[in-house]
């Protein structure tokens, strides 16, 4: 049979933009994530994502009452945080927008996650998903069979119930109405030895896109002596109590994929005050915490009035890749462009998913996330 040019030509066209299809898709799967947590009821004017290319922002948070979810008690009040969400999709439209569920502190997920009350729970999410138009959704659940620090219920059963939790919400997401890119399913993860006893990682990471690893606090206000809030590596006198590469490696040891790790970066400090260490500039010595629900420390507000002035100076930990501040009497421990630049250079390294950021309205405008976005990108 012969075949005419028309038809030859039209194969060759059709397989070359299948090509350029395919090409387009795994250079996207390849590409690292930025994502950042977005607080819902923030004015949405404020947020500028896409053009930051911001590629995930994780809606914070919806809260659990039984076995459903809401942002606000009050039912006016509800509504019109829906809308201020409609109205950031609609603001930043190359940018993913999924649910987060829960948060530090927020009681709920035990109970609702029993197997009497788990099925009401996933509709009730996939129900609000549905409702507003969103990408996905992302389990905040700390932690598991964990009281974490006495701030919420927690039964042994939790292990086994967050696992069917994740595959349910993953089977339920098939069914949600198409999109091109399909639905997220993510979840926010502890950095603790005993987080991988409570939690089933291995079996839970089958079922999700990514594991949004919350490498920071690794020191804070709780501690009387001052150090590093995410210092990427050990420090050379080995004092600080962990790194975010053990952290990482923890995972990975547990055959954890490389490319569903979102390493997470503060864009908050935590301070000390009446610090007497000029020897070593304040690191790793003994101070009074700042309390930082009634001191501004975020990362915008370092640029705006500590940064190089007050009698601060800027300091870096070579070894540990960390920066920090020091006026002869307060310490503060933040982040950088050159320690972003070295998380970047590690996320490269290590093949990890990407970067993702607490949280969006503590960075300055052409801070942190625009850093990354731009970085990641490249």
């Amino acid at each position: 049979m012969k075949i005419s040019l028309y038809t030859k030509v039209f194969v060759i066209v059709l397989l070359a933009g299948m090509g350029f299809y395919f090409y387009q898709i795994s250079s996207a799967e390849d590409r690292k994530i930025t994502a950042v947590y977005v607080e819902a009821w923030r004015d949405a004017a404020n947020f500028h994502l896409s053009e930051k290319n911001v590629d995930i922002a994780y809606i914070a948070f919806a809260k659990i009452a039984g076995t459903k979810l809401y942002f606000h008690e009050d039912e006016v009040t509800n509504e019109q945080i829906k809308r201020n969400i409609q109205k950031m999709k609609e603001n930043n439209p190359t940018t993913r927008f999924v649910l987060a569920v829960g948060g530090y502190g927020v009681d709920g997920f035990s109970d609702a996650t029993l197997d009497g009350n788990r099925y009401l729970f996933t509709e009730s999410i996939v129900e609000l998903i549905r409702e507003l138009d969103l990408d996905g959704v992302d389990i905040d659940w700390e932690y598991p069979a964990f009281h974490a620090w006495d701030t919420q219920k927690s039964r042994p059963e939790d292990t086994q119930n967050f696992t069917s939790l994740m595959r349910e919400l993953r089977e339920k997401m098939y069914r949600l109405p198409f999109k091109s890119k399909g639905y997220l399913l993510t979840f926010a993860a502890g950095t603790q030895v005993w987080y991988f006893q409570n939690v089933e990682v291995q079996k839970v990471a089958e079922y999700v896109d990514y594991i949004n690893v919350m490498s920071y606090d690794l020191i804070g206000q709780w501690s009387d002596q001052t150090g590093f809030n995410a210092n990427l590596y050990m420090d050379p006198g080995n004092k600080s109590q962990i790194s975010v590469d053990q952290i990482i490696t923890m995972y990975l040891d547990h055959n954890i994929d490389s490319k569903k790790l979102l390493l997470g970066i503060p864009a908050y400090s935590y301070a000390w005050k009446k610090v007497k260490d000029s020897r070593n500039n304040g690191a790793f010595a003994p101070g009074q915490a700042v309390d930082i629900e009634r001191v501004d420390l975020t990362y915008k507000m370092i640029q705006k009035s500590y940064l190089n002035q007050n009698g601060y100076k800027r300091y870096y930990d070579d070894q540990a890749k960390a920066a920090y501040l020091y006026n002869g009497d307060t310490f503060i421990t933040y982040e950088d462009p050159e320690a972003l630049i070295e998380k970047v250079k590690y996320i490269n390294q290590h093949d990890l998913g990407g970067a993702m950021v607490w949280e969006y309205s503590q960075d300055a405008e052409d801070g942190i996330v625009k850093f990354l976005g731009d970085q990641l990108r490249r």
